[in-house]
């Protein structure tokens, strides 16, 4: 699904969805990494607007988006263990 913005530019999104990022704790954390991820990789937003909203540098945020990604790997893996 696109991220469709009506009352707010791409940037606008970003630097609040930033604001909520920065106090998010265990789930709500991982559902807002997933989903900026998701963004990202679809085109709807930018590494380079997320960089600015989190005022990273290019190696700083790869850092971020592979801690992310470690982040939604975990998860998955605990989502799939079963009993054997």
């Amino acid at each position: 699904m696109a991220l469709l913005l009506k009352h707010q530019t791409a940037q606008e999104f970003v630097a609040r969805f930033r604001a909520a990022y920065r106090t998010a704790e265990r789930e709500r954390l991982i559902r807002m990494a997933t989903w900026l991820l998701t963004a990202i990789q679809a085109g709807d937003i930018t590494d380079a607007q997320c960089r600015t909203a989190f005022g990273l540098s290019v190696t700083q945020w790869n850092a971020l988006k592979t801690k992310m990604q470690g982040w939604l790997t975990a998860q998955q893996t605990v989502q799939s263990a079963v009993g054997e």
